[in-house]
């Protein structure tokens, strides 16, 4: 009887264990991309479907390793939880802090530099942002999971008020429950550029240089960390090549007009 059992057990350890193997091997051609909509980098069209410079960067991609890019869209900071627990494998647009390299690999190399960040005021709002210090009687909009640049990040004495998305948050502006947003230059030009804010927002002064290189993010728990030279070889020759420039050229156009009042970029 107890060799009956152990042959059972044996039998029944076995067929978990191809089963897990089969759901890995399912899983293992695929790459979940954790998407939030942030135009000009991820849009989400009326039909459903999935546009933006971060889109097709991801696509080609996992191309180049024989991969299927899943898309699963996510508030930020659900897109970070999903970073966390491994549901999702890779990510961008997140900036590189100590706090998440614990669970998120960045890859190698940088796919392009920062851009500038601007800060976005009501088009009738008489006050002037000149300065950083121009922030502390203002009420500022922010995202919740983004990280923008240290000094603004780590004072706790300015006042934030979060938000879940950058639409709620211009929602919040026009509102008057907020004063001012800082935002990149791109996906600024890219909110300004709807109709529903055009005409209604306006540029600070204040420009902030971003020198922080833009990486793509992989989760540490993601069945991809196995195979992150590979990623990082194909990611290499995406930029040697010059194949993401050239995406980001198409829908990256704010870019220039922001260095140009940055001191860097």
């Amino acid at each position: 009887m107890n060799i009956l059992l152990g042959i059972l057990s044996h039998r029944s350890l076995v067929l978990a264990s191809l089963g897990y193997f089969a759901t890995a091997c399912a899983n293992a051609d695929e790459l979940v991309f954790a998407f939030r909509v942030l135009p000009p980098y991820m849009v989400k069209l009326e039909n459903g479907q999935y546009s933006g410079s971060h889109v097709e960067i991801m696509q080609k991609l996992s191309q180049a390793v024989g991969a299927s890019l899943v898309i699963k869209e996510c508030p930020l900071a659900r897109c970070i939880r999903m970073l966390q627990d491994g549901s999702a494998d890779v990510a961008m647009g997140l900036a590189p802090t100590p706090e998440r390299a614990p669970y998120m690999a960045f890859l190698s190399p940088p796919y392009a530099h920062g851009t500038p960040t601007y800060f976005f005021q009501r088009a009738d709002d008489t006050r002037t942002i000149r300065s950083f210090d121009d922030l502390r009687p203002l009420r500022i909009g922010v995202i919740n999971g983004v990280r923008y640049f240290d000094e603004f990040d780590n004072d706790k004495t300015l006042l934030k008020d979060l938000a879940t998305d950058n639409h709620q948050n211009f929602a919040k502006l026009l509102a008057k429950r907020i004063d001012v947003i800082p935002l990149g230059a791109n996906a600024g030009a890219a909110t300004e550029a709807l109709p529903e804010f055009t005409g209604k927002l306006k540029r600070a002064e204040y420009v902030r240089p971003n020198p922080v290189e833009r990486y793509i993010v992989l989760s540490r728990k993601s069945g991809w960390m196995e195979r992150r030279n590979q990623l990082e070889s194909r990611l290499a020759q995406l930029v040697n090549t010059g194949v993401i420039s050239q995406i980001m050229n198409r829908y990256e156009t704010a870019t220039p007009a922001g260095c140009k009042s940055a001191t860097q970029c």
